[in-house]
């Protein structure tokens, strides 16, 4: 597929913009009442909280001002009947007070708990409405890739970044267990090893680590990946660092490339092309992408509610591709894009500013705010 504005100038991302664009808009109907529903129940909680607190602070001062005035009124008291009362006041007072104070702090966990409970679900609820926006929908981020074997099945976590947005994302591959011969064919490295019948010599071995199960990823996004292997016992295992320029090949602690005899058996080709294989496996051969963290500036965006903020970051990408394409569009008001099949054929997809202001309207003022940024107002 090839996409391009109307005038048939390539889109500086080759995607289905309006599908983005829509997709955009109804994610953003649905999780803004979400995060305005926790902001109303985090509101709600703190003043509940505040006012147990302050409830618990009364009582307690309550039973020692008691306490301490029986003190005072009876410090040079002798008579017994006078010193059996105070007792008994104090006691009582003490009794009560411990008791309110108990049922006060039950009162005042428990409406944490709650809150907490209700708003775990919230965030979550957050989470799962954006992770299809944060999977295909944010353009220009920087990513990182983590992936290792867990439990005998390769996951991963996607780290990226924009505009001060930081996520993270749980990832599950295609494979639960993936062999160099699957992602890349047959690999042969050398080792050494001792032959000989009478006398035994280091002799170099071309070892044949086709099978090694793929064990750890870390790729940059970039050129640098840092990769580890091993074979099914468990008890052979090897490890390539490549940085696009050059690669340093370790086996059981050994730097391959470090030994000027056993490098010369290296195929350095075979190397390289199986990092390139690598490196599109952890982006391409992605089964599911769950989002797990969503942070601005530093801090966590779900739980200080700063999701529209995050919307409107977002909306700032979009905005730019939607001027765009109504500078170069032939119809007024209507944002288009041109998509080109492989056998040629050519369609168009469109959407009015109208349509699309409407339905952000709906959220009212802040709708309207994300209706500005994208230039639709």
């Amino acid at each position: 597929m090839r996409y391009t504005y109307q005038d048939s100038t390539n889109l500086p991302l080759q995607r289905d913009f309006i599908q983005d664009l829509n997709d955009f808009i109804d994610i953003a109907r649905n999780v803004l009442p979400l995060e305005n529903s926790a902001i109303e129940l985090h509101d709600e909680e703190s003043g509940e909280v505040t006012s147990l607190e302050a409830r618990i602070v009364n009582l307690d001062k309550f039973s020692k001002d008691v306490q301490n005035y029986v003190d005072e009124i009876t410090r040079n008291a002798e008579d017994k009947e006078i010193l059996e009362c105070r007792n008994s006041v104090i006691d009582t007072c003490i009794m009560n007070s411990e008791k309110g104070l108990k049922l006060l702090n039950q009162k005042l966990e428990q409406t944490k708990q709650e809150s907490e409970s209700d708003l775990y679900k919230i965030e979550n609820d957050i989470l799962t409405t954006l992770n299809p926006l944060f999977r295909t929908g944010i353009y220009s981020t920087a990513k990182k890739y983590y992936v290792s074997m867990k439990d005998e099945v390769l996951k991963g976590t996607l780290k990226a970044s924009f505009s001060g947005i930081e996520y993270s994302s749980d990832l599950r591959y295609s494979h639960d267990v993936l062999t160099i011969k699957e992602v890349y064919g047959d690999l042969f490295l050398p080792t050494w090893t001792k032959a000989g019948i009478l006398h035994k010599e280091n002799k170099v071995k071309m070892l044949d680590v086709s099978e090694f199960v793929i064990t750890t990823i870390n790729y940059d996004g970039d050129s640098h990946i840092d990769t580890s292997f091993e074979n099914r016992k468990k008890d052979q295992k090897f490890r390539i660092t490549y940085d696009g320029n050059s690669s340093q090949i370790f086996f059981k602690e050994q730097d391959i490339t470090a030994d000027e005899t056993l490098l010369k058996s290296v195929k350095m080709e075979s190397i390289d092309a199986l990092m390139t294989e690598l490196r599109k496996y952890v982006q391409m051969f992605i089964k599911s992408q769950t989002l797990t963290q969503i942070l601005l500036d530093g801090k966590d965006a779900v739980r200080n509610n700063e999701i529209f903020d995050c919307l409107k970051l977002i909306a700032e990408q979009y905005g730019e591709i939607i001027t765009e394409s109504l500078e170069r569009g032939y119809v007024k008001n209507e944002i288009t894009i041109k998509i080109e099949a492989s056998d040629g054929t050519r369609t168009e997809k469109y959407i009015t500013k109208q349509e699309a202001f409407d339905q952000l309207a709906e959220l009212g003022s802040e709708g309207l705010e994300l209706a500005s940024i994208l230039g639709i107002d």
